[in-house]
């Protein structure tokens, strides 16, 4: 089992290495933590994966589906097929995110606007026209920006006349004001002069930018009366008019770190909402992905829990649960099942017909061959052991040091002071005079000894070959039987993974090859379906059984013959093969469901079983069955 899983880990991490593409995990260790929690189905924490976000949503998601759950509650075997499945998913979503191609213009377009030179505003404005993810906000606002920008440039001159117009008008006003405050300036008042240029001055004051650049241009009679007025020294037009020409001849530039930074603003916005529209349409593909997985996920679970119900007669421990995941769509969908479940009931209600099923898919059991072998077998030995230092029988007197067993004299020389040392010396050498007894105990020892024994050995089971009669004759309770036997026996090669093959033969012979549930099942409900019609032609069948038995597949294997006994006689080659297949292992049965039968055409089988329904039990036949066995 850890071999299995580790192959399947092997497996499962092969194909997540694919999947990292789409995630930020570099090193093997980080992707197989990953796997190993995949494998055990458990929910991916985020902080245990550098996996893209969206991508770990859709493993959990996965993980977690309720659906899904389910069905592993009761089938857990099937946890790695759900594997491949997700990881199947994640390449789908991976292709499909690879293959959309609807960003292209509009990185292009980027690109070209991004590549643009500083200034070259038509251009400009016809790529950001042509976006289709810029939206109207802010396209005008890249136009306000750069009208903003064009603007400054006129706005340099505008600022340079204004400061020319007030630099006017305040000298003008230092003239006024000077030449009225002396005794000139007071007759000048008095003479009424003075009021026609402080209303020239007023209108000059008052004059807007492009009127003033219009009228100073033409020499307007604001110039003609200075010039007349003031002599060139308070007053010096022709600085003013040299000033004037240079601001109208001054080039203003663009200021192009401002255009620049409008223009990174733009491409900036427009980078980061094409990366949104990225992630969107990633989003909507994985979303559409994960949804259409799941609707063919749950129409599949749906489809197995069908299956398994019908197929409850075929399925045990031991079945291929991945096989029957694969099965669950495609042609298998439009097999009537509910064929087997009916055969099915009717194998459950008969015992003696699951035990005549049992009997014919088990027959090879009853050879047995002898081998040799080799035991231990364990051997007890009783003797009687003599202890001497039990008191069960006094036998006479010894010396030794045991003052428990002293005689009286040895006593007496130790209560006398003078002859003591005497018992000392004695008791040192064990020359002590003392009672001995003895008692006599049973000691049992173990041996081993290795033995030979002939043990009885069952033969492999071996492949079947069944051959059924399915000639018009056969119809009523004879084909009922046929098919049922068929279908039972079946089902013992399904449970005991023992290779199969039908033979139904009436004017021709069709051969149903029933290795495997995958294939044989529904071979098997086409031949339960068959209606039995034709005649009957039994020799065809047998050298196709011959034959079969010729091969790797079927080399070991014995065939049953079901038919109502109206059976041909073979020829000499079909009865020589047949001969020099028995010599090899192979055996021959038939059962006849019938009132008679060709014994002589039936000469070639090891046993014949016969049934008839109009008079016979199946009870019967059982116990015809078992007293071969036995």
């Amino acid at each position: 089992m850890k071999i299995l899983k580790r192959n399947m880990m092997h497996s499962n991490n092969e194909i997540f290495t694919r999947f990292i593409k789409f995630g930020t995990i570099s090193t093997e260790k980080e992707r197989t933590k990953i796997t190993e929690i995949i494998q055990d189905w458990i929910y991916v924490p985020v902080e245990m994966s550098n996996i893209s976000k969206i991508y770990l949503e859709v493993i959990n998601s996965f993980i977690t589906d309720d659906k899904i759950s389910s069905i592993l509650k009761s089938q857990p075997h099937l946890k790695n097929e759900f594997i491949k499945e997700l990881f199947q998913l994640l390449e789908r979503i991976e292709t499909n995110i690879v293959s959309e191609h609807s960003f292209k213009k509009e990185e292009k377009l980027l690109e070209q606007f991004d590549k643009l030179p500083i200034g070259q505003f038509d251009d400009e404005l016809n790529l950001i026209k042509d976006s289709s993810i810029l939206g109207k906000s802010q396209i005008n606002n890249y136009k306000s920006a750069l009208n903003f920008v064009i603007n400054e440039k006129k706005n340099t001159k505008v600022k340079e006349f204004y400061k020319l117009h007030g630099n006017i008008a305040k000298q003008w006003d230092s003239l006024i004001k000077k030449q009225y405050n002396t005794a000139i300036g007071q007759q000048l008042l008095k003479a009424n002069t003075a009021p026609a240029e402080h209303q020239l001055k007023k209108n000059f004051d008052s004059l807007k930018i492009e009127d003033f650049k219009t009228e100073w241009a033409n020499w307007n009679t604001y110039k003609d009366f200075l010039k007349k007025k003031y002599k060139k020294r308070d007053f010096d037009i022709n600085k003013y008019q040299r000033e004037f020409e240079s601001i109208i001849e001054k080039e203003v530039q663009l200021d192009p770190e401002v255009l620049k930074s409008v223009k990174s603003t733009l491409t900036n916005q427009w980078k980061d909402k094409l990366s949104f529209e990225k992630l969107q349409q990633k989003i909507r593909i994985i979303d559409d992905a994960r949804i259409e997985c799941l609707k063919e996920l749950y129409i599949k679970i749906d489809s197995l829990k069908e299956l398994l119900i019908v197929l409850t007669p075929f399925i045990y421990e031991t079945t291929d649960l991945g096989r029957l995941w694969n099965m669950s769509t495609g042609n298998w969908q439009r097999v009537d099942f509910n064929l087997l479940e009916e055969y099915a009931q009717k194998l459950k209600e008969n015992k003696d017909l699951q035990e005549i099923a049992k009997l014919l898919g088990k027959f090879r059991k009853a050879e047995a061959q002898l081998e040799e072998e080799e035991f231990e077998e364990i051997e007890v030995i009783s003797r009687l052991k003599i202890n001497n230092f039990g008191k069960s029988e006094l036998i006479g007197i010894t010396e030794s040091d045991d003052l428990n067993n002293l005689l009286p004299v040895e006593l007496a020389l130790f209560s006398d002071i003078e002859t003591e040392s005497i018992f000392y010396k004695r008791f040192a050498e064990k020359r002590l005079q003392t009672f001995r007894y003895v008692t006599e105990e049973r000691d049992y020892n173990q041996k081993s000894v290795n033995k030979k024994r002939a043990k009885e050995i069952e033969k492999d089971k071996g492949p079947f070959i069944i051959a059924v009669d399915t000639s018009g004759s056969m119809n009523g309770t004879p084909e009922f039987l046929a098919k049922i036997m068929a279908f039972a026996i079946t089902k013992i090669a399904v449970r005991e993974k023992r290779k199969a093959f039908l033979i139904s033969f009436s004017t021709n012979v069709e051969t149903f090859e029933l290795t495997n549930i995958k294939d044989s099942l529904v071979k098997l409900i086409d031949f339960l379906q068959m209606s039995f019609h034709g005649g009957t032609d039994a020799s065809e069948a047998v050298l196709e059984a011959i034959n079969q038995m010729k091969t790797a597949d079927y080399e070991k294997s014995d065939l049953l013959i079901i038919t109502d006994g109206i059976f041909g006689n073979l020829d000499d080659d079909a009865l020589d093969s047949i001969e020099s297949l028995k010599k090899n292992g192979n055996k021959f049965n038939s059962l006849v469901i019938g009132n008679s039968y060709n014994k002589k055409a039936l000469g070639f089988c090891d046993n014949v079983w016969q049934y008839d329904p109009r008079h016979d039990e199946l009870k019967d036949l059982i116990v015809t069955i078992k007293t071969i066995n036995a």
